[in-house]
């Protein structure tokens, strides 16, 4: 039962890990392509900064379905495998 529990909490922990890490990187380099040419730092900040959470969530959106997989599938042979920390099984 525990490795059932922990083997959810690793699924929890890699789809977010994997939403904002790919969210964050989509986003900067959309925060980075509308954030040249600007006049002010603080008008291409802000246009970056929304141009960023735009192209983070447009990330997220796009590949929901295929994080959730990925996450799916790392957890549940990780969790069989006993690679991740607390789906060990016991020694005998």
């Amino acid at each position: 039962m525990k490795r059932i529990i922990m083997g959810f909490v690793w699924f929890i922990a890699l789809y977010f890990g994997i939403t904002v890490f790919g969210g964050g990187i989509a986003g900067a380099i959309e925060g980075a392509k509308a954030g040249s040419g600007e006049k002010s730092f603080n008008q291409g900040f802000n246009q970056g900064y929304q141009a960023g959470y735009t192209g983070g969530q447009e990330f997220r959106a796009k590949y929901a379905s295929l994080i959730l997989l990925i996450a799916f599938g790392g957890a549940v042979v990780g969790t069989f495998t006993g690679k991740l920390p607390g789906t060990k099984p016991k020694s005998k």
